[in-house]
Parts: structure tokens; C-alpha cells; sequence
């Protein structure tokens, strides 16, 4: 479109158009075009988004975007420092006072530690800041410091902290209980650095309106939870915890007892010895008695396998996670082998390619086995897939399985065998061979499994080869439903 036709289009359209558009692309785009559209941007009324990332770093980019803060600071709702080397210098030449009047949202990313403690300061006048996110790939010693400066701006709703370079052991947070003249008005917080309980406790004490918690447990440092004193976190309503460390099943418990809150959502990610996370009983006990409120649970445990590593196995009553607690609310059990791992996933259910209409009414028939890696031992000694199945066997029985990876019959064969009870099967690609030169393997498998009644639904993710699709209706006379997902158009047509 001619610029003279688009010059017929009213301002209210490129308000709208510039929405879309980040503030230093509208200012490249539009202002050298004529002198109605450089006015236009410099009196435009829309909040403008302000992205200063490394691919925008260079001299044009950066005119404009110097600007945008001469012209248009007024307007900005979002500014977003993303990492360039001239971020630090970007950031301190910022004059952050109550001009930036609409601003709202704050990101700083891998911003020098220095220069976030003297840029804090200077935020207590924006009146409308109501986010902010921080990601420094510093070494600070003590994370306190920043929490302080954080908790005195006066209109915060959300905040991310990730810290993530230093070790461990050697981030404290410094940080006294806060008293009845410090609170914060954060109502959502993320901590992604290393913390521990005590040190989490200061923190929410400041934050008596927080309603979503996201903690991520990263430390070698112990501490006695029992010691810790009650969190009054009344308005938490979501809580999500990543934990990497040995935190045992009961002192998870007593730090749910501390929160004293009345909890909807809960997630839970964990890679610890204690195979009671996978006690469906003591769980069902903890959500009744200190989790009442509890619409939506989250859970992740992974149980790591090594040459080296003897990985503790669940030895208690099998099949708990079928009983009406778990039915009821529909929280079902899954199981995925990735590498080095088995993960016991709980999650609510969702509708899977069997299911053609509704979800599944037999939820006690529900538990899935989804394989990302068949072949362990191409990387170990002593650990083959078979070890991965007994694991997760010990804990429930397996109704559906899912291979994410390619392959051959023979190792198939075997994994079938070790899960009777499968009457679903997906498949990313299965190796046999030419009908005219089958193997002794090939042979074994087509005949387990035309005998084998269990198994009545089966879908291919990627077929490339039509051996597979000939072999298969050999043998698929009591398959009642066949998907197939194939990678060219003429294997669709055969």
C-alpha cells in the first residue's frame, strides 16, 4: 500500500497497529517515513513495550531507543533489559523518576549486582510498578540486601528473583522478620536462587498478601524445620516447590503445617532418596487432614539409575494410587523413563488419542509407562530398560505404554512381556524387517504378538516405512483401533 493510501487510515488504526510492535521497532518502522507520522509517534497515546535485547543492541536500535525515553517516557508500560553487553551501562543511564508515570512491568536480565542495588532505590517513585522480575548471573554472597530494596517499593504484585551462578552453600539470605511497618504488597513471588527454609520464612514475612509462591530448595545448608516458626500466609492459595536436596517426606510435612494456608494448587518437584513420596497412603493423609481446600495437585519424583548408584525402590502395597481418594478427583499416576531417570508423575488427567469421544471412565485403568530411551545400556554397565520397568512394577501395574524413540522387535518383545496388562501402544518407529527376509526375532515377535489379546489399540507417531504397516495387519485381526501418523504423503495413500 502506497504511503499516500496509508495516510488515509485514521490515528485510532495505528494505535492499535503499534501495540503490536515493541517501541524502538515503531520509532525504525514509522518516524522517517513523513513528518504526520513522526508526530504521530511522538504524541501517541497507546503504552508502548520498550525490549532491549543482544540482537538490538546495535547503533540504530540504540538511537531509537534513546528516543523513545526522550519522547515517549511517559508512555512506556513495559520495559525489558534482556542480556547485551551494554546492559549495565543501559540500565545506569536510565533516569528513573515519576516521569516514567505508566510504567508497570521491569525486567532486568543478567544485570551486575552493583548496579541493581543502585537502581532499586530510585523505583520507590514509579507509582505504578507492578511487576518485576530480576536475573543476575552474579556471585552475591548475601541475597538480603536485594530482598530489602525489593520490599520497599510501595506497589509491587509480582516478583522473580533467579541467582543461579554462585554454589550452593555459599548464598545466605540475611534477612530479620519483618515487623508490622515493612510489609510488602506483593501478592505473587518467584524465588529461583538457592534458599532454604529459615531463610524462605523471613522472606513471606514480609508478604502477609501473597497468594502464589513458587520456591525453589537448593542447598546443602540444613535446617531443623521443626525450629522454624509459623509462616501467617492466610491469602496463599498456590505453592509450587522445586526441591533438589534430601528434604524427607515428614519434614515436607511439618513445612505444609507451618504455612497455614488454605491451599487450591499444589506442585511438587523433587529428586530425593525417600521412596515415602511414592506412599499414596501417607499422601491421601496429608491432603485430607492439612491440604482440605486442595483442587489441584502436581508431583514429580525422580528416582536416578547408575553403574555406581544403588537406586532405593518402593517395596510398599502397590496400585494405592487406583483407590476412590485418587479416582474422585481424578489425580492420576504416570510414568516416564527419560535418561537416568524414572519420573513418577502425578497430574490431573487429561484425554489421550485412544479416548475418540470422552475421557476415560475406567481411571483405575489409567496408569501410562511413556519411554524416551529403550536401550540404557548403549551408556551403562550394568542398567538395562528392563531394570527402569521393574522399578516403576514395584510401585503400580502398567495399562499403557508410549515409546518416544525407535525401535527394533526383538527389544519390544521383551518390555511386552513385562507389562501383561497393556491394551494401548504407541509407537514412534519399530524396526523389522523385509516380509521376504525376516529374522528369527522378527518372526518370535510377529507371533507373540498376534497371540498377545491384551493389546487392542495401537497407534504409529511417525511412519517412514510400510514394512511396519504390512506386518502389522498379520497380526492386528483383535486390534479394534489403528492410528497411524505417517511422515510422507504416499505411505498415506498405500
Amino acid at each position: 500500500m502506497p504511503i499516500s493510501s496509508l495516510e488515509n487510515l485514521p490515528n485510532e488504526s495505528f494505535y492499535e497497529i503499534f501495540k503490536y510492535f515493541d517501541a524502538c521497532e515503531i520509532y525504525h518502522s514509522f518516524s522517517s517515513l513523513n513528518h504526520r507520522f513522526y508526530q504521530l509517534i511522538k504524541s501517541s497515546p497507546p503504552l508502548l513495550k520498550l525490549r532491549l535485547s543482544f540482537s538490538k543492541s546495535n547503533e540504530i536500535f540504540i538511537n531509537n531507543y534513546r528516543k523513545v525515553l526522550l519522547f515517549n517516557k511517559n508512555q512506556l508500560l513495559s520495559l525489558h533489559l534482556w542480556s547485551t553487553k551494554n546492559t549495565n551501562d543501559i540500565v545506569s543511564s536510565i533516569i528513573f523518576d515519576s516521569s516514567l508515570n505508566s510504567l508497570q512491568s521491569l525486567i532486568f536480565h543478567t544485570i551486575d549486582i552493583d548496579v541493581l542495588t543502585s537502581v532499586l532505590p530510585k523505583l520507590t517513585c514509579l507509582p505504578r510498578l507492578f511487576s518485576l522480575a530480576i536475573d543476575t548471573w552474579a556471585d552475591p554472597k548475601n541475597l538480603g540486601d536485594i530482598y530489602r530494596l525489593i520490599f520497599n517499593l510501595p506497589k509491587l504484585k509480582f516478583v522473580k528473583f533467579t541467582a543461579m551462578e554462585s554454589a550452593n552453600d555459599d548464598v545466605t539470605i540475611s534477612l530479620p522478620i519483618a515487623n508490622n511497618e515493612q510489609m510488602s504488597s506483593i501478592e505473587h513471588l518467584i524465588t529461583s536462587h538457592p534458599c532454604v527454609v529459615d531463610e524462605l520464612s523471613a522472606i513471606t514475612s514480609y508478604t502477609p498478601n501473597l497468594r502464589r509462591l513458587k520456591f525453589l530448595y537448593l542447598s546443602n545448608r540444613n535446617v531443623r524445620i521443626g525450629s522454624i516458626k509459623s509462616m501467617a500466609l492466610s491469602n496463599l492459595t498456590n505453592l509450587s516447590i522445586s526441591m533438589y536436596n534430601e528434604i524427607s517426606f515428614d519434614k515436607l510435612k511439618i513445612f505444609i503445617e507451618k504455612l497455614n494456608s488454605k491451599l487450591k494448587s499444589f506442585s511438587l518437584t523433587t529428586i530425593v532418596e525417600d521412596v515415602t513420596y511414592l506412599d499414596a497412603n501417607r499422601w491421601e493423609e496429608l491432603i485430607l487432614t492439612k491440604l482440605p481446600q486442595l483442587e489441584k495437585f502436581d508431583f514429580r519424583y525422580s528416582a536416578y539409575f547408575a553403574d555406581d548408584y544403588d537406586t532405593p525402590s518402593y517395596f510398599g502395597q502397590p496400585n494405592q494410587f487406583i483407590s476412590p481418594f485418587w479416582l474422585e478427583r481424578r489425580w492420576i499416576l504416570e510414568i516416564e523413563v527419560e535418561f537416568e531417570n524414572v519420573i513418577y508423575v502425578i497430574r490431573p488427567y487429561q484425554k489421550r488419542w485412544y479416548e475418540m469421544i470422552n475421557a476415560s471412565d475406567q481411571l483405575s485403568k489409567s496408569i501410562r509407562l511413556s519411554l524416551d530411551e529403550t536401550c540404557p545400556e548403549q551408556w551403562t554397565k550394568t542398567i538395562f530398560i528392563e531394570d527402569y520397568i521393574r522399578h516403576a512394577l514395584n510401585l503400580t501395574q502398567i495399562y499403557h505404554l508410549e515409546i518416544n524413540a525407535q525401535i527394533v522387535s526383538g527389544k519390544l518383545m521383551k518390555i511386552l512381556r513385562l507389562l501383561p496388562e497393556v491394551n494401548t501402544l504407541k509407537i514412534s518407529s519399530l524396526s523389522i524387517s523385509q516380509p521376504e527376509s525376516l529374522f528369527n526375532e522378527d518372526i518370535e515377535f510377529l507371533d507373540f504378538l498376534s497371540n498377545e489379546k491384551q493389546i487392542i489399540k495401537i497407534c504409529f507417531k511417525n511412519m517412514k516405512d510400510m514394512n511396519q504397516i504390512q506386518m502389522l495387519a498379520l497380526i492386528c485381526s483383535h486390534v479394534s483401533h489403528l492410528e497411524i501418523n505417517c511422515i510422507n504423503y504416499k505411505h498415506a495413500e498405500l
